[in-house]
């Protein structure tokens, strides 16, 4: 009993000892050395995170969007966490995977494991429940790049990968600008770790709005892809220029796709700015052109069209779908007479024939802001043949792609000015804008010269092979163009591929829109007359109604 009482007494003794050195070194800390860790507690420091804004949005001229940024989330599991935890018939069926594919995956020996990329709000939702965040189904956020109008304009636009980086279209030519700069936020933290202070680098988002009215980019889809599937054509392509200022109004090519769910890298080429075509009976608005500035009198003159068929040299012919004799210039452009187009422009001569073709813009990239533009071909006189300029003067032995083409039309709709084809109206960043101005580049020919070859593409419209692209009340000015596709296999013309194609502008007393409409390979009627002209009208006649354009007006504007 003794020793019980000694123990007691060395173990109390013991812990008032330990209670002593306690309360001792507590005062050392909370009293004699309060200031220094005072001090060392209110020590900051400052650390910088970088990070980058959303991709900035692409507008039509009027303000809707056709490609923003969502910020969606991507499903991922813990495998420690949800092996033998996870309901995986509920999971499947909530994540949308099938059951074998996420076995396969818990079993990979990962320990983080993606499920689903780049899920909606809604579809995230699903799966976003206790259930499965509690045994190891997390999610991260990640950007998507989401297109509102689906197909709507989507060469235009164009496409991005799956890392955010523009491939074709707006997204590749302005894929710097819209990603903007990455941007650094410096905060300052305690020494344990806490934020104190958060000071944002400005951080502006920024947009591209582009020329195209989605409201007459749908008129042009619907009537394009119309005549797509009725002629089973190759390609379809329907273009709408302001020829005024440049602006791009339209640009649309069937066959489409939707750019919400297909990454075909097929879709990436612009076909409108990248592909090129022997323009055909098109191009003789150059050939009228070069003999109006060249050939004094020549509307005063009547040219021998040979009853149809002119042999220009040893086996070659040159022939016309509609037998003529005598025509003045007028008609030989009414009637689309290759053989009346040859005789003018051997007057011209190739040197000044060429100039004049080159000051339209033919053989030269347009400058268009979209990528993988390419001029066409049209040689130079000292590479031509000796029937060259005869053959380039009805649209054969050279090639132009669609932009050019309805540009050149645009010259004779503007007053005879070149003008840089505009596809962005202008960039925007927070507040501040910059608008892009109208280029002109030059004059190409007269003001004489243009009210000659409105009235000629008035006349083919009237009573010429363009009768099918009246539209009621307006007066439309135009030409038809079928040309023949060259076989390279066969070394020669082919007898059975064609390009259609009628290019014009309403109205043709005061200009405001140029029209193109180019069906590639139709089945069947390949003749621009009966398959691109009666297209043309109804894109016109829709566009007409939209703008509230008559003959005459001068007061209408595009915003």
């Amino acid at each position: 009993m003794k020793n019980f009482h000694a123990r007691i007494k060395l173990v109390t003794f013991l812990f008032m000892g330990v209670c002593c050195v306690v309360a001792a070194k507590l005062y050392d800390l909370q009293v004699r050395k309060n200031d220094f860790f005072e001090q060392l507690v209110k020590q900051k420091t400052s650390r910088v995170r970088t990070s980058r804004p959303l991709r900035g949005d692409i507008l039509d001229r009027n303000g809707n969007i056709l490609a923003t940024t969502l910020v969606v989330q991507t499903c991922c599991v813990e495998s420690a966490k949800a092996k033998n935890n996870l309901n995986l018939n509920a999971f499947s069926e909530a994540v949308g995977v099938p059951k074998a594919t996420l076995i396969a995956k818990l079993n990979s020996g990962r320990k983080f494991i993606t499920i689903k990329r780049k899920m909606l709000p809604a579809a995230a939702q699903k799966v976003n429940k206790k259930e499965f965040t509690d045994r190891g189904v997390y999610f991260e956020d990640e950007h998507m790049r989401y297109y509102p109008e689906n197909e709507l304009a989507n060469y235009v636009v164009g496409l991005v990968s799956n890392d955010n980086k523009g491939q074709s279209g707006i997204e590749y030519s302005y894929n710097n600008f819209l990603l903007g700069r990455a941007h650094r936020n410096t905060e300052t933290v305690d020494r344990l770790g806490r934020v104190i202070d958060e000071r944002p680098v400005s951080n502006e988002t920024k947009s591209v709005m582009l020329t195209i009215d989605s409201n007459i980019q749908h008129i042009v889809e619907n009537e394009i892809n119309k005549v797509f599937t009725d002629t089973q054509a190759s390609s379809v392509i329907g273009i709408v220029q302001d020829p005024n200022t440049g602006d791009i109004l339209a640009l649309a090519v069937a066959p489409s796709y939707n750019p919400n769910k297909t990454r075909n890298l097929a879709m990436l080429k612009n076909p409108a700015v990248s592909n090129s075509y022997e323009p055909g009976s098109v191009f003789k608005i150059v050939t009228a052109a070069a003999a109006l500035e060249h050939i004094p009198g020549i509307k005063r003159e009547i040219i021998f069209c040979e009853n149809g068929e002119y042999k220009l040299y040893k086996d070659v012919k040159i022939r016309d779908h509609d037998k003529q004799s005598w025509l003045s210039i007028e008609r030989v452009i009414a009637y689309s007479s290759n053989i009346g187009c040859a005789k003018l422009a051997r007057r011209v001569g190739p040197q000044k024939f060429w100039q004049v073709a080159r000051a339209f813009g033919f053989g030269v990239p347009t400058g268009i802001d979209l990528p993988g533009e390419t001029g066409g071909k049209f040689l130079s006189p000292e590479k031509w043949s000796g029937i060259s300029c005869e053959m380039i003067s009805f649209g054969q032995e050279l090639s132009a792609t669609p932009i050019q083409i309805i540009n050149s039309f645009s010259v004779v709709a503007n007053g005879g000015f070149l003008l840089k084809p505009k596809i962005v109206k202008k960039e925007i960043c927070g507040d501040n804008a910059k608008v892009k101005e109208e280029e002109r580049q030059r004059r190409v020919i007269s003001q004489k010269t243009v009210a000659d070859i409105t009235d000629f593409l008035e006349a083919v419209v009237n009573y010429g092979t363009g009768a099918q692209a009246k539209v009621q009340g307006i007066r439309v000015a135009g030409k038809t163009g079928t040309a023949q596709k060259f076989d390279r296999e066969l070394n020669r013309y082919s007898s059975k591929r064609y390009t259609a194609s009628f290019a014009g502008f309403l109205p043709a007393d005061n200009p405001k829109a140029t029209i193109l409409v180019m069906v590639d390979e139709p089945k069947g009627d390949y003749w621009a007359s009966s398959v691109a002209a009666p297209v043309f009208s109804r894109i016109a006649s829709n566009i007409a109604g939209y703008l509230n354009i008559n003959s005459g007006r001068t007061d209408i504007v595009l915003k």
